[in-house]
C-alpha cells in the first residue's frame, strides 16, 4: 500500500503543483439560460440519481439519521413543508412519513417523474401520504405569501445563479416563527489535499469500475455562470439567511450523517467524500410594531 501510495504521488503531484491555470471560461448570458442548462443536467442525471452516494439515501441507518435530524429542526407535527428542488423526492418522502404535509418542487421534469413514480410505490404500502410535486423554480417559488411553515433545501444553494434571490424567496413564503432549513456543503475547496483526493478516487474508480469520475457534470461554461459551483462554505450561507432577514440561526454540523453515509460507499468514494457538512435553520421572528414603539417613545399630549 505505502508503495501504491509513493508511485501515485509521484505521478499525480506535479501536475497538482504546477498545473497551469485554465483560460477563463465564458459565462452563459441570461438567467433563463443557465437554468435551462442546469435543468438539463439534472434531467441527464434523474436515472442514477438515486444511487449515487450522498444523493439517494442508501441504508435505513442514514434515513434514520435524517429523520433525527428533522425532528430535532422541526419539532412540531403536521406541519406545511417545501421541500425545495427535490430532485427525486428524498427529503420529501422521509418528512411525509414523519407526518407533515409535503410540497416537492424542482426544475427537473425527468427528477419529478423519479419522485412520482416512487410515490406511487409508496402509496401501495403507505396510502396516508400527504404529498405532492410540481415543477417551478427554486429561486421563485410559485406559492403565496406566509404559505408554508417550513423550508427545506438539500443540497440546492450550490445550484442556484442567485442564492440571495432563492432565500429572500424562501423568507416571503413561509408564515411567521416559520423556518428555513438549508443543508450544503463546501464540496470542493480547492486546497492541494483535495484535488489529491479527487484525483486518487477517480483513478480508484476506474480501476475497480472502468468508469470516469474526474469530470464535473456541470459544464465549465456552466460552472463558470453559478457563484459557488464548488459548493456554498458555511459562512456565506449564514450571511445570505441573515440579510434575508432570518433570525436566530443555528448551525448544526453533519457529522454524523457524514460518516454513515462513507460506512456504504465503495472505497474510491470514501477517498474523496470529506465535507464540511451543515445544516443551518433560521427562523422568521414577527416585524417590529413601530406603532407601539413609537407611542412609547413620544409620551401622549395627556402626560405632557
Amino acid at each position: 500500500n505505502i508503495v501504491m501510495f509513493l508511485v501515485l504521488w509521484g505521478l499525480l503531484y506535479p501536475g497538482l503543483l504546477y498545473a497551469e491555470n485554465p483560460q477563463k471560461e465564458q459565462v452563459i448570458e441570461g438567467q433563463n439560460k443557465i437554468k435551462d442548462e442546469i435543468s438539463k443536467r439534472w434531467d441527464n442525471s434523474s436515472a442514477k440519481y438515486d444511487s449515487h452516494h450522498g444523493h439517494g439515501v442508501q441504508s435505513r441507518e442514514e434515513a434514520e439519521a435524517w429523520r433525527d435530524l428533522f425532528a430535532r429542526l422541526i419539532p412540531d407535527k403536521g406541519l406545511k413543508i417545501l421541500d425545495v428542488g427535490c430532485g427525486t423526492g428524498e427529503m420529501s418522502f422521509i418528512l411525509a412519513e414523519m407526518g407533515h404535509e409535503v410540497y416537492g418542487l424542482d426544475i427537473s421534469q425527468k427528477m419529478l417523474a423519479k419522485a412520482e413514480e416512487k410515490a406511487k410505490k409508496k402509496a401501495e404500502s403507505n396510502g396516508g401520504l400527504r404529498l405532492k410535486f410540481q415543477w417551478g423554480d427554486a429561486e421563485k417559488p410559485p406559492f403565496a405569501d406566509d404559505f408554508f411553515d417550513v423550508v427545506v433545501c438539500r443540497h440546492v444553494l450550490w445550484t442556484l445563479p442567485s442564492p440571495q434571490t432563492a432565500i429572500d424567496s424562501w423568507r416571503r413564503i413561509i408564515k411567521e416563527n416559520g423556518k428555513v432549513i438549508v443543508i450544503d456543503a463546501l464540496w470542493d475547496d480547492g486546497s492541494l489535499g483535495t484535488r489529491l483526493r479527487r484525483k486518487v478516487a477517480a483513478w480508484q474508480r476506474f480501476i475497480s469500475e472502468g468508469k470516469d469520475s474526474s469530470k464535473s457534470h456541470y459544464s465549465p461554461a456552466l460552472q463558470a455562470s453559478l457563484p459557488h459551483a464548488k459548493g456554498v462554505p458555511l459562512e456565506k450561507a449564514r450571511a445570505y439567511m441573515a440579510r434575508a432577514g432570518l433570525q436566530d440561526i443555528q448551525n448544526v454540523k453533519l457529522d454524523r450523517l457524514n460518516d454513515i453515509q462513507r460506512k456504504y460507499m465503495p472505497f474510491w468514494n470514501r477517498i474523496s467524500y470529506t465535507y464540511d457538512y451543515y445544516a443551518l435553520c433560521g427562523q422568521k421572528r414577527p416585524r417590529p410594531q413601530v406603532g407601539i414603539k413609537a407611542e412609547t417613545a413620544n409620551p401622549t399630549s395627556e402626560r405632557k
